[in-house]
């Protein structure tokens, strides 16, 4: 193949440039047009057919990536619907002459409509070209590896969570001599050592010792200070002086690595030394609250799959990744120059990229899963981490002002500037929330426009909306997904972007709580927000049948604002299933496991099975229904586990037999340990393989249709909604009931 001049290179980039440079003309012209009510129907049909075709044709001809310029064509189709809506918006809508209330909320809509319009817009921009990278292999000559210190901080988790972490980067592959793993324990410091509350104090103390004994019997290193200063960014900086390796993996204490881990990341250093960064996806084994509580988990994408899997790959191509504050290597000696990680922001992570970046140093993304880690089980944890991850943004925003400094390209100061206002959509979505009721309940006007003109305008760009996200996004996040998530975060968001708004520095860095058991089913604290949202939403729905009854004039509008008002009901009623905790005991992270195992159960007696999942102390294995060996199938008894490709064996005890029908047998299976060796074997079968972490994902990833995601939207709504309020009032009905009869005893 001919290899192209830099000539002709420049030649490509200057055609492309011309043709998006054309487009965008053509698009602000067309945009601007003043046109009659059935010429806009026609041209918004025209344009909506076309963008529709050429995603079918995508679809078609490449189900992941399609040419770049069909890529362009349907950015600026459905940027000439967008546009075209929100400039009849502003110019012919806006309710200037039907009071306050009508001014104040009518603004108010439209500034949210732009919001997500600009949000959704650059979100798009990112993913214009996404970069992909193929793993460079590590020299023979191991000699010229650089030495990799693995950085573990934990402040309070349990040594149950922090052992599969700690057990799992010991036993990387990576010469020996210059692999260094160190467990950071900022809850074994001298300041909770000496904690004045006595039993604080000694809880801190035998945590500490089971660390260090934890630490010592796998081959690493204990450190720890005196004091809890500046959280996780100064416990990782208190470590520097103690540690000397060219490179550093930092992990969170509840992501397992993969064996391969720094054979996969290390080699990308090795020809760059401007290379500051490689990030890695934080790649989950456990269910958020939302997945939980839905029981979506093993039925959708993760809701995680947009940020590591689209966005992160979109921003690398931009020179824009940045550091997740895990699963990442991070070079030293950069970390000297720009004086260790940051800690102006409860997000230190983000922060400490942008000083390296400003300095000329780089960062990138490698698309490959590498950890196995925990999200927050419950919706109180779920709401600090992302309350966390929101003010630190915001934080850099207003602290660091990427606009002025020196040495960042544009498209990082945008893109630094986008994910700080991203969260502005907690603010945007309680609008939202809220605008449909006003209208249905207090008559408060919202647009100067009929509903005829809302559809011919507003619907074509809607749908435009979809299309391109679908097109972008439909593998790993389905329709309407986006929207509950926003919901749930609505109201506590919008209280933390305000305390940051008030006082930019008071935010304070909250661990986010992992490995959380809930033994049995409750209703979060934090539901009570969603009750009166609900309440206020279906008196305005009540309301709005009663206007359509009365009203015949209005009847148009009242249907468009209703149907708006109905998705909401969804939305919040999704809100309150999510809210409603469902027990869960197991606190050990699983993960998806697909090997054949062998079962010896006696002398002479084996049954071959498939395992299903797998963690630190077992495996779930299906196997096939026998009935000649029933008998032997018992609770508590011994037996012998072999994973043939592998040629190791188990003593085992069988833990749980579940007969599904009279083909298969679900068994749980407990592993015994003998020794030090057991317990490594154990971890690289649950979390070694990156490549089984890839095809778990990829098990997950689907596309679903608009309608289709509707009615799951609605299914999964009424479902885990209703059963919220059915356990709340059988909740209440029992205490009325134990009132009544303690009033009866006196």
């Amino acid at each position: 193949m001919r290899k192209v001049s830099n000539f002709e290179k420049h030649e490509l980039v200057a055609i492309y440039l011309f043709f998006w440079l054309s487009g965008i003309t053509a698009l602000i012209y067309l945009t601007t047009m003043p046109l009659a009510r059935l010429t806009q129907l026609i041209i918004s049909a025209v344009t909506f057919s076309l963008l529709y075709c050429l995603y079918k044709f995508s679809q078609f001809k490449n189900n992941r990536r399609s040419s770049s310029t069909i890529r362009l064509l349907i950015f600026l189709l459905a940027a000439l619907l967008s546009f075209r809506y929100l400039y009849w918006r502003a110019t012919e809508t806006l309710p200037f002459n039907f009071g306050i209330a009508s001014i104040f909320f009518g603004l108010m809509l439209f500034l949210v409509e732009c919001f997500y319009f600009l949000n959704s817009t650059l979100g798009y921009f990112i993913s214009i070209k996404p970069k992909v990278r193929a793993s460079i292999p590590l020299p023979v000559d191991v000699s010229s590896l650089p030495h990799v210190d693995v950085y573990i901080p934990t402040f309070d988790e349990s040594p149950q969570i922090v052992s599969p972490t700690l057990i799992a980067a010991t036993q990387m592959r990576y010469p020996e001599e210059k692999l260094h793993v160190y467990l950071l324990d900022d809850g074994g410091t001298d300041q909770k050592l000496n904690n004045p509350d006595k039993k604080a104090a000694q809880k801190a103390k035998e945590r500490s010792e089971k660390l260090k004994a934890l630490a010592k019997k796998f081959g690493a290193i204990y450190l720890t200070r005196e004091r809890n200063e500046h959280a996780k960014a100064g416990n990782i900086n208190h470590a520097l002086p103690h540690t000397r390796g060219e490179l550093l993996l930092v992990l969170d204490c509840d992501h397992v690595p993969t064996a391969d881990f720094l054979e996969m990341t290390v080699g990308f250093f090795l020809p760059d030394p401007k290379l500051f960064l490689l990030q890695t996806p934080h790649n989950f084994v456990n269910a958020d609250p939302v997945e939980r509580n839905l029981s979506t988990y093993e039925t959708s994408p993760a809701e995680n799959e947009l940020f590591y899997g689209v966005m992160q790959p979109g921003m690398d191509a931009w020179g824009s990744t940045f550091f997740c504050g895990s699963a990442a290597i991070l070079r030293r000696s950069v970390l000297d120059e720009i004086g260790g990680i940051a800690g102006q922001t409860i997000t230190e992570d983000a922060e400490t990229t942008l000083d390296a970046l400003a300095l000329g140093y780089t960062s990138a993304y490698f698309n490959r899963p590498l950890v196995s880690g925990l999200q927050p089980e419950t919706f109180a944890g779920f709401l600090a981490q992302r309350v966390r991850w929101s003010q630190g943004m915001l934080q850099i925003f207003l602290l660091k002002k990427p606009w002025k400094i020196p040495g960042l390209s544009m498209a990082q100061r945008a893109l630094f500037t986008n994910f700080s206002f991203f969260w502005g959509f907690s603010v945007a979505r309680l609008v939202m929330l809220l605008t449909a009721p006003v209208f249905l309940l207090f008559s408060v006007i919202l647009a100067n426009a009929q509903a005829v003109d809302v559809l011919i305008y507003g619907l074509p760009s809607l749908l435009g909306s979809i299309i391109i996200s679908q097109y972008l996004f439909g593998r790993v996040r389905w329709p309407f997904i986006s929207q509950i998530y926003e919901v749930i975060q609505s109201v506590y968001v919008t209280r933390g972007v305000w305390q940051v708004l008030r006082n930019p520095r008071a935010p304070s860095f909250n661990v986010t709580p992992k490995g959380e058991v809930m033994s049995d089913d409750f209703i979060s604290a934090f539901a009570k927000p969603f009750y009166l949202i609900l309440f206020f939403n279906v008196a305005a729905i009540v309301m709005g049948g009663y206007r359509f009854y009365i009203e015949p004039e209005n009847r148009s509008a009242l249907l468009l604002v209703g149907f708006w008002a109905f998705f909401d009901f969804f939305l919040l009623l999704c809100a309150l299933g999510i809210t409603f905790e469902r027990k869960q005991r197991r606190s050990e992270p699983r993960s998806l496991h697909s090997e054949e195992v062998i079962l010896h159960l006696a002398p002479n007696v084996t049954i071959y099975g498939i395992t299903l999942d797998a963690s630190t102390s077992g495996v779930k294995i299906t196997v096939p229904y026998l009935p000649k060996h029933i008998p032997l199938l018992k609770n508590k008894s011994k037996i012998t586990l072999a994973f043939p490709k592998r040629g190791i064996r188990f003593q085992s005890t069988l833990q749980s037999i579940t007969f599904n029908d009279q083909r298969y047998a679900t068994l749980g299976v407990a592993y015994q340990f003998f020794n030090i060796a057991d317990e490594r074997l154990a971890i690289d079968i649950a979390f070694g393989s990156s490549e089984a972490l890839m095809e778990n994902n990829l098990r997950r990833q689907s596309r679903r249709g608009v309608l289709s995601a509707f009615y799951y939207l609605g299914k999964i709504a009424l479902v885990n909604g209703l059963g919220h309020l059915s356990f709340l009032f059988l909740q209440n009905l029992k205490r009325f009931l134990f009132r009544e009869k303690k009033l009866r005893s006196r």
